[in-house]
């Protein structure tokens, strides 16, 4: 018996808070019909051609500025990849340098060959630029070895 009151006293508090929110809003200043103080329309602040309205596309305005990730001192806008897919018992984690990465990673689906577009450097001889996750490592093709790591490249 207590049990089952337990968890019905625990059910109705998982619902009552839901409940409060679902309450009609007896504010006529936040009425969202058109017409009514508040209303679409009748609102002050952004919003088509007024002050604020800060959308892309807009004369005048410019638009939200890119992510940004930082390389050896300099700024250098994010990219949109492709959804990165780890493999079987792998999950993102941070490398360092001087760490050793997995020999799975060194085939031709991480590597990223694409560094003039992103404009870092060209990776010197026996090194590739390789993706993990939203991160670029360059490795040492022949000893595995991290020799550098670019945090956030990827969104």
């Amino acid at each position: 018996m207590k049990r089952r009151d337990f968890l019905f006293g625990a059910g109705v508090s998982l619902l009552l808070p839901s409940f409060a929110l679902a309450q009609p809003n007896r504010n006529d200043r936040l009425d969202n019909r058109p017409g009514r103080p508040g209303g679409p329309g009748n609102r002050p602040g952004p919003g088509p051609g007024r002050p604020g309205d800060n959308r892309p596309g807009r004369p005048g305005m410019r638009p939200p500025p890119r992510p940004q990730f930082s390389w050896r001192g300099r700024s250098y806008f994010r990219r949109q990849g492709p959804a990165f897919r780890y493999p079987p018992g792998y999950a993102y984690r941070r490398w360092a340098v001087g760490a050793f990465l997995p020999g799975i990673f060194l085939g031709a689906t991480y590597f990223f060959d694409d560094w003039r577009g992103l404009g870092i450097d060209r990776p010197p001889p026996g090194r590739r630029w390789v993706r993990y996750g939203s991160d670029l490592v360059l490795v040492n093709m022949r000893t595995r070895r991290i020799e550098d790591v670019i945090p956030d490249v990827f969104y």
